[in-house]
């Protein structure tokens, strides 16, 4: 039903390609943080252009987090994330942005399009896609969600420390939870296990996985 891509995304069905967390527009409030990066929108783009040029996936799942500030909108994101969406519709026949907490106010910098769906949640089959921080609606036997940006810390050995993304796939009550890893590399990161929202705190037992599907560790909680 899954596969992996490589990349902070899924395919589903050989029909979606489905990504979570770009937080487009962090870079404002990095900057004043004092750190100044420029736009990484295109840097983005690219990412998924050529997970596009080698699945061919027609259909894109945003899993929520599209936009980086709360509570309101701000310049940059009025900038670029209809950049960004008018690029990639050059690859993705429909575009479904599911809300998260970063979302508030999407609709109105999100020019309205036949092929640009914002819901809160959508199902399709007996997957239930969402960004998690929510308790959901529709239910289903499979959860895919974001919001959680898991990565873990992996030692050389040689000593050497350093964080890669992850997937985690956990289980509960004969459902299956898909924790998808934060498409952007600034949004910063939870150490796997820190399950939070009403969904992922149900989690019993869980495995975590490369972003190439390669099974990294079994856990029961």
């Amino acid at each position: 039903m899954f596969k992996f891509t490589g990349k902070e995304a899924l395919i589903f069905k050989d029909k979606y390609l489905v990504i979570s967390d770009l937080h487009i527009g962090i870079e404002r409030e990095l900057f004043t943080g004092g750190i100044n990066l420029p736009a990484v929108t295109d840097y983005l783009i690219k990412k998924l252009e050529d997970i596009y040029s080698k699945s061919k996936v027609s259909n894109l799942i945003i899993v929520g987090d599209l936009k980086h500030n709360v509570p309101k909108v701000s310049l940059m994101e009025m900038r670029e994330i209809p950049y960004f969406l008018d690029k990639i519709s050059e690859y993705f026949e429909r575009i479904y942005i599911l809300k998260g907490n970063h979302d508030g106010g999407l609709e109105k910098i999100v020019e309205k399009k036949d092929n640009i769906k914002i819901l809160k949640e959508i199902k399709i089959g007996k997957v239930v896609f969402s960004h998690g921080h929510k308790r959901n609606v529709l239910d289903g036997k499979v959860f895919v969600i974001g919001h959680h940006h898991f990565v873990i810390n992996i030692r050389s050995i040689i000593g050497e420390s350093f964080y890669e993304k992850v997937f985690v796939s956990g289980t509960f009550d004969e459902r299956e939870v898909i924790i998808l890893p934060a498409f952007s590399d600034l949004a910063g990161y939870w150490e796997v296990g820190n399950f939070h929202g009403p969904i992922a705190k149900k989690i019993k037992a869980y495995n975590v996985f490369t972003l190439e599907g390669v099974l990294l560790k079994e856990v029961w909680i």
